[in-house]
């Protein structure tokens, strides 16, 4: 496996990932969570200095921008990046976010930024790599001292619940649970566990574990489309940090911080 660069689909990823209920939920929830916890970055006086990793389309790079932090984008995929760069012109804050096409590793290794991040954003990378352990190696040299880093992945417990609802026996049987390649499935589902561990050995510590998309997600399509999506966020906000809902989430986000 080689790390997936979506050139070429950028239009249709944002379509079929981002412009429906659950991308937006995603975004909405690890938002909320980095607001929560975060509070430094809606204290526009002591602007951040904020590396969005892997960061695609750019989502979250335009809400830490709108809040006067100055940000790193990169990602492998120029077309990405393209539709990135658009949206934050459209949004008036193109200059607060330093836009590069390179791998993160690529990122990291560079003496300019090495250690020098307040915050790090890596969401939806890990389960589109070949190695999250070297990924997360990179993401944590660039962070300072006291720095966090808030990591969203896909999460394997979750496709074996869903896999158990539906009564896919072979699927459960051979661990089959990738995505075809080419596809918008991600072909690595990672287990929270093992993340942990690859955290733990980079030397950061978990500050916070919360499930992404964990209601929404059990609930059958026709329930879904009677549901209020306010209803439905409030009470994935409600159950996602607690024991055991934060390791079954579609997505786990954890919120991470490297020690002074």
């Amino acid at each position: 496996m080689t790390d997936r660069n979506f050139d070429g689909i950028a239009e249709r990823f944002k379509k079929n990932i981002y412009g429906n209920a659950k991308g937006e939920l995603r975004l909405a929830l690890c938002w909320r969570e980095l607001v929560d916890k975060l509070p430094a970055l809606s204290d526009d006086s002591q602007p951040m200095s904020v590396w969005d990793a892997g960061g695609g389309l750019g989502q979250m790079s335009i809400r830490v921008a709108e809040r006067g932090h100055s940000v790193l984008l990169n990602d492998i995929s120029a077309d990405m990046l393209n539709v990135a760069r658009n949206d934050l012109e459209m949004a008036g804050i193109r200059s607060n976010v330093d836009i590069r096409q390179a791998a993160i590793q690529a990122i990291s290794a560079e003496p300019a930024y090495q250690q020098s991040f307040d915050l790090v954003l890596c969401h939806a990378v890990l389960e589109w790599v070949a190695d999250p352990g070297q990924v997360i190696a990179a993401l944590v040299a660039g962070m300072r001292p006291g720095a966090y880093l808030s990591l969203m992945f896909y999460n394997l417990n979750a496709l074996i619940l869903s896999n158990m609802a539906k009564g896919n026996l072979y699927k459960l049987r051979d661990r089959d649970f990738a995505g075809h390649p080419g596809g918008l499935t991600p072909p690595s589902p990672r287990q929270p566990q093992h993340m942990i561990e690859l955290l733990q050995r980079a030397g950061v510590e978990i500050v916070a574990k919360r499930g992404i998309r964990l209601v929404y997600d059990l609930m059958p399509r026709a329930v879904r489309a009677e549901r209020s999506l306010d209803d439905v966020q409030a009470l994935e906000w409600q159950y996602g940090a607690d024991e055991p809902f934060w390791s079954l989430g579609r997505y786990v986000h954890l919120l991470c911080r490297l020690p002074e």
